[in-house]
């Protein structure tokens, strides 16, 4: 792929290639999606790393790409669909994987400016698009799933690593969700950073979607006619649920993405507060609250008290709170593997309740139903829930009147603090200075929180980022339960 020239937007200079992979094997042609895979259909999850170099020389920036790359074309050998790209099924399958070892789309660039100038994480982390590589595809939004590229080929993996005058260098890695969730993708990490550092990688992973039901099992459900002549209602309906943020991005409701910190302390103190609601209304607590129930206990907590002021939101104030759950061996028969290399995630939440209904309730009350709703997450539920989250989408992409919603206020909590390998990436310069995803901004209407693992060594439990409309920031911050949980 030739290079665009010297200057995008805010890039001084831009090279554009492919790495393709170091050597290649003996592997499938083709990967036909599962269900769980179309859940996320056509999104992208870009993920920053922010290094810093020991100095400011172009032959120091030239070192970091050379490493970059050299381990990428080895990473993909093993990872080999990263080096492929999803294409239109004109069956029921939908899309389906090329896995031609064409390789992964790359960016190298530099910006004639001071890195933390675009990275703002306390007041709006919303970096400028020049630095996620999708100018490089042309017809290609990472942020709207909605839009196909002009050649209807979504690549599998795009990185950008641009350089910055001061020294800086921001690795940006955007990967097709529908590949692997955020557990395969923290493992893959894994064997990038292990290739990084010694060529070679302990992991092997597997990416046989054979005992997961594709759209061809579930056509019924989904209402997709033989014919595929329904196919544009169905994607809509099922798949493409939600406003993206390019048709928000000059409307009031555009997000605002901002950056806490939670400490131990205040992690302990929630524990405490369960243990002291546990006497008063005789509830049967676990032995103890993970860290992960008690954040998202108070979040959802916090969600419930900030007023109507969401455009469709309703008088009724239902507060729906949800949170993806890992299912590969709690839901599968057989189990699937933690090497398994896909998505195998489901929704999980506590009842629905008004907000005045929450507020009623003991801080106990509601940890109690978060740990019970994780708790019953299983084999026998789990076709229930996929079923219900399905169902759920379809009534409410089909209702037109706000009141026929089930939820007035959609609220939730994506949690990656278990996943240990975003800062393991050396590329012979250090580990990231902050690793964060940079998806907040594709839902403007979802309320929503990010936990993310700490930078090792910082004391700190979780970074949270919260993408909520520019109105809900305001008042979250009046919230004295929130303050105490992020000070």
């Amino acid at each position: 792929m030739p290079g665009l020239g010297p200057n995008v937007g805010i890039l001084k200079t831009v090279v554009v290639s492919k790495v393709a992979p170091s050597s290649t094997t003996e592997h499938a042609e083709v990967i036909y999606p599962s269900v769980y895979d179309l859940f996320v259909f056509d999104t992208y999850i870009p993920i920053v790393s922010l290094y810093r170099l020991d100095n400011t020389l172009l032959s120091a920036f030239s070192a970091f790409i050379h490493n970059v790359k050299d381990s990428l074309s080895k990473l993909q050998s093993l990872y080999y669909p990263l080096a492929g790209k999803w294409v239109v099924a004109e069956d029921l399958y939908i899309r389906k994987l090329l896995c031609n070892d064409e390789g992964a789309v790359f960016v190298e660039a530099t910006v004639d400016d001071e890195m933390d100038k675009y990275f703002d994480f306390v007041h709006d982390f919303n970096p400028p698009n020049e630095l996620f590589g999708e100018f490089a595809i042309p017809g290609f939004c990472a942020e709207d799933a909605h839009k196909m590229p002009l050649n209807k080929e979504w690549p599998n993996l795009i990185i950008q690593v641009t350089g910055f005058k001061c020294g800086g260098v921001a690795l940006v890695v955007t990967y097709n969700h529908m590949l692997m969730d955020g557990f395969a993708f923290d493992r893959c990490l894994k064997a990038w950073s292990e290739i990084a550092a010694t060529g070679h990688t302990s992991m092997k992973p597997n990416f046989d979607r054979s005992s997961l039901p594709t759209l061809f099992d579930k056509a019924q459900m989904f209402g997709l006619s033989p014919d595929m002549k329904n196919v544009d209602d169905v994607l809509a309906n099922a798949f493409r649920t939600h406003t993206t943020a390019r048709s928000f991005r000059s409307s009031p409701y555009r997000s605002v993405s901002k950056c806490y910190q939670i400490h131990p302390d205040a992690v302990e103190r929630l524990r405490r507060k369960a243990k002291e609601g546990q006497a008063s209304e005789s509830l049967e607590l676990p032995e103890r609250f993970t860290n992960f129930e008690c954040i998202s206990t108070q979040m959802w907590r916090c969600f419930s008290r900030l007023p109507v002021v969401h455009e469709h939101m309703t008088g009724s104030e239902k507060v729906y709170f949800s949170f993806p759950a890992e299912a590969r061996k709690r839901t599968c028969k057989p189990p699937l593997t933690e090497d398994f290399v896909g998505n195998m995630v489901l929704i999980v939440s506590p009842p629905v309740l008004t907000g005045a209904e929450l507020r009623e309730k003991s801080f106990a009350f509601a940890a109690c139903k978060v740990h019970e709703s994780i708790l019953d997450l299983n084999a026998d539920s789990a076709e229930d829930r996929w079923t219900d989250t399905t169902h759920a989408r379809l009534q409410k992409k089909q209702s037109e009147n706000p009141e026929g919603c089930p939820t007035a206020l959609q609220s939730g909590l994506t949690s990656w603090i278990r996943f240990t390998n975003f800062y393991a990436l050396d590329f012979g310069f250090g580990i990231p200075l902050r690793v964060t995803p940079c998806f907040f901004y594709t839902i403007p209407e979802f309320t929503m929180g990010y936990l993310m693992t700490p930078r090792p060594q910082s004391g700190v439990v979780a970074d949270m980022f919260l993408r909520l409309s520019p109105r809900m920031s305001e008042l979250i911050l009046k919230d004295p339960e929130f303050l105490d949980l992020v000070s």
